[in-house]
Parts: C-alpha cells; sequence; structure tokens
C-alpha cells in the first residue's frame, strides 16, 4: 500500500469484517491447539495400564509439559509483541503436529518426555500473541467480551477432544489420539495462513479508538519494558492468583478422567472411559460459559475492574469442587451422575472462566504495546502452577487418595480468591 494512501477507520461499534476475520481464525486455530494439549490426558490411564506406568510417572509428564510451557509463556509474549504475533502462532501450531506424531510413535518414558516438552514449547506459542491479536482489534471498552469469547473458544477445544480422543482410543487404541487430534490443528493452521492478520495495519486499516496504533506496530520493546510487567505490583497478585487456578485447571483436566474411570475399590468413581471423558469436559462446557458471561460482566457491570469476578469465581468454583471429593457415595444418590456432571461443570467453569478478567489485567495496567508480554508472564506463572499438578499431584494420589487430591484443589482455589481481592483493578 502506498504510504499516503487513505486507510480505511475502523469504528469503535460494530463488528467489521476484518475484525471478525482475524480474531474467530486466530481463536480457531488456538481451539485447534486444545487437542494437542489434552490428548494426553485423555489416553493417561490406557497407557499406563499397557506400559506399566504409575501415576507419578505420567504425572512427570505433566510437570515437564507445564515447566517448559511456562518457559515458553515468559519468552513467546514478548517474541509475539517484536516480531508479530501471528508468526508466532504459525510456528506453534505446525511444531505441536509434528512432536504429536512423534509422541505417538514412541515406547519409552525417556522419550515420551522428550516429545512431550517440545510439544509444550510449541504449545506456548498461542495464548499469548493469541492475546495480543485480541487487543490489537478491539477497543479497550470491549475487551471483556473478546477474551471471554477467546476464553470460550479454548474451553470449547478442550471440551470437544475429550469425546474425540476417547473415541478415538475405543475404535484404535491410545496412540491413535497423537494422530488423529494434531490432523484438526494442521488443517487449520494451513488456512490461517492465509485468513490471520495480527493487526488493522497489517490488513491496511487503521481505528478510530487508538492514535498511537502506528506506534505500537513500529515500537520494539526492551529490557526495562519487560521488567516492569514482570515486577508490577497488581499484576504479581494476578500472577499469584492464576498460579493456584491453574493448578486446579490442569489438576481437573488431567486427572478426572482417570479418577472418574478408576473402579470403585480402588477409590474412582467407577464410569466407564468415554462416560469420564464426557463428564470432565463438561468443566470446558462450563469454562466457555462462564468465560463469556465473566467478560460482560466486567465490560457492563464493573465497568473494566476485573478483580471481583476473579475472587467470585475461584471462591464460588472451589464449593462444588469440595463436594466431589465424597467420591463414589454421590454415584448412589438419585441422579447421581448427573449431579457429578452438574458439579463439574460449576467448579471447572467458574475456576477455569477467571482466565477472561485474569487476562484482561495486562492491557488495563501495562498498556496494549506490553499487553502480549504481560499475558505471557501471566501464564508462565499460571502453569508454574500446572506443574504441580503434575508429579506432585500424582503424587498425592498414590499417597493419600483420588478425594484427598480432589479437596487439596478446592482448598488452593479458597487461597486464590482471597489473593485476588487486593489487586482492586
Amino acid at each position: 500500500m502506498d504510504g499516503t494512501e487513505k486507510r480505511e477507520v475502523i469504528g469503535s461499534k460494530g463488528l467489521h469484517y476484518w475484525q471478525g476475520r482475524a480474531f474467530f481464525s486466530m481463536g480457531i486455530l488456538y481451539l485447534f491447539y486444545y487437542f494437542c494439549k489434552y490428548n494426553l490426558s485423555a489416553a493417561t490411564k490406557d497407557m499406563q495400564d499397557d506400559l506399566g506406568l504409575s501415576s507419578s510417572k505420567i504425572g512427570l509428564l505433566i510437570t515437564i509439559f507445564s515447566l517448559t510451557y511456562a518457559g515458553g509463556q515468559f519468552l513467546n509474549g514478548y517474541l509475539g509483541d517484536r516480531f508479530g504475533p501471528k508468526r508466532i502462532l504459525l510456528i506453534g501450531a505446525f511444531g505441536g503436529v509434528i512432536v504429536n506424531v512423534c509422541f505417538g510413535l514412541s515406547s519409552t518414558l525417556a522419550f515420551f518426555a522428550a516429545f512431550w516438552a517440545a510439544n509444550a514449547y510449541f504449545s506456548s506459542c498461542g495464548w499469548a500473541p493469541g492475546s495480543r491479536i485480541m487487543f490489537n482489534w478491539f477497543p479497550r471498552q470491549h475487551w471483556g467480551k473478546w477474551m471471554g469469547i477467546f476464553n470460550a473458544l479454548c474451553y470449547t477445544g478442550s471440551f470437544l477432544v475429550f469425546p474425540i480422543a476417547t473415541y478415538s482410543i475405543s475404535r484404535w487404541g491410545w496412540r491413535s489420539v497423537f494422530f488423529v487430534c494434531p490432523a484438526f490443528l494442521l488443517v487449520m493452521a494451513i488456512l490461517y495462513c492465509w485468513l490471520g492478520k495480527s493487526s488493522p495495519h497489517d490488513a491496511g486499516l487503521t481505528t478510530e479508538w487508538d492514535s498511537e496504533e502506528e506506534k505500537f506496530v513500529s515500537e520494539k520493546l526492551g529490557k526495562k519494558d519487560y521488567w516492569e510487567a514482570l515486577t508490577n505490583r497488581k499484576m504479581n497478585l494476578a500472577y499469584l492468583s492464576g498460579f493456584g487456578a491453574n493448578f486446579i485447571r490442569w489438576g481437573i483436566l488431567s486427572w478426572m478422567v482417570k479418577i472418574l474411570a478408576e473402579s470403585i475399590s480402588d477409590g474412582g468413581f467407577g464410569m466407564t472411559l468415554i462416560a469420564a471423558g464426557w463428564i470432565t469436559s463438561f468443566a470446558s462446557l462450563g469454562g466457555a460459559f462462564f468465560s463469556i458471561l465473566m467478560g460482560i460482566i466486567t465490560d457492563k457491570v464493573f465497568k473494566g475492574s476485573r478483580w471481583q469476578m476473579i475472587s467470585f469465581g475461584l471462591l464460588v468454583g472451589s464449593i462444588p469442587l469440595l463436594y466431589l471429593s465424597k467420591g463414589a457415595v454421590i454415584l448412589d444418590q438419585p441422579h447421581g451422575v448427573l449431579i457429578v456432571g452438574l458439579a463439574m461443570f460449576l467448579s471447572g467453569g467458574l475456576i477455569q472462566a477467571v482466565q477472561t478478567p485474569l487476562f484482561d489485567l495486562p492491557g488495563d495496567i501495562l498498556g496494549r504495546h506490553m499487553s502480549g508480554t504481560g499475558v505471557g508472564i501471566m501464564d508462565g506463572w499460571m502453569y508454574l502452577g500446572a506443574a504441580f499438578a503434575g508429579v506432585f499431584m500424582g503424587w498425592w494420589l498414590d499417597n493419600y487418595g483420588y478425594g484427598s487430591g480432589i479437596q487439596l484443589m478446592g482448598y488452593v482455589g479458597i487461597v486464590s480468591g482471597l489473593i485476588a481481592i487486593p489487586i482492586q483493578k
């Protein structure tokens, strides 16, 4: 485009064609990232039965994933801000497909660990760059709603992966999920090469809500900017609250299929694998529903203040989780399966949905030009929390039982909800 040519202006109201195209193509691409992150959770029980792996060893893979993912998040949000979020998103998508296939062809713990660590890094290329794209395409007063929709797309991915993965396992064995699930991501990554744009500027447009858009496009962040994002007091409260929230999230998504499918004599709920997959997916369905709701409430009711919904989601979401710690006796009640599903919908949904207000905070506090960096640091801290849902939770389940593990997650939720109150933003 000629530098003197007048660009079309995107207004603050309504939804421009390019906003919809850029946002939803990015969001659907990231939805399929989840097909390459949570397929291991669905395969856990059959892998253990086939290869004789303990819960602690499976937990080690989860911890390796979480720590590598956390390290990648600390880096990739910054790289997305500096070099363009679309580029980083595509590197993660194509890399994730390759290493998932390699994982499915492996048979030893060492190879599993190496390929799952690589998968973690490529998976970490999605969230922070995707959030930066959302911040680029929408005005601040609508960030809550669109972050909620972005989260809902993520949770739709984790909702869909469990039924698809458990069906694939029932037909072709546990290895099949590392070939079937990545195929979805591969197709969408190819489409995104054409559909996606990082910002209105990249599409030859400008916006009426930010006169400094051109500055942000060309601005290169430095070490001082990164240090500010890392040490900001209110952001550190958010990082700590997110640490606990993601411990619970990964505790649910990594272990609940196994807990629900284990025999009652071993402390589980005694469900079939497919039923356990469906029930666990209700947590993500709830996450999608409550993410949109929380985003709208933060925009419309609290006028961009986020801490209220963070605390509410964690504190209230912990109650049904503590109820689930009673175990299989719940199924003896009338409509017991429905009660378990509803508890999973509420607890998993509310606790996961706090990501909507949490991930709006970097844009609010640090500004759009450092939003991807802040989101990356936050997700890095959150996946340090997720690391404890791996080998630590596996050890806890091996030594103290499934009910105690669920109860632990509930107590962490209460503490995390209280930590969010002083943010006051």
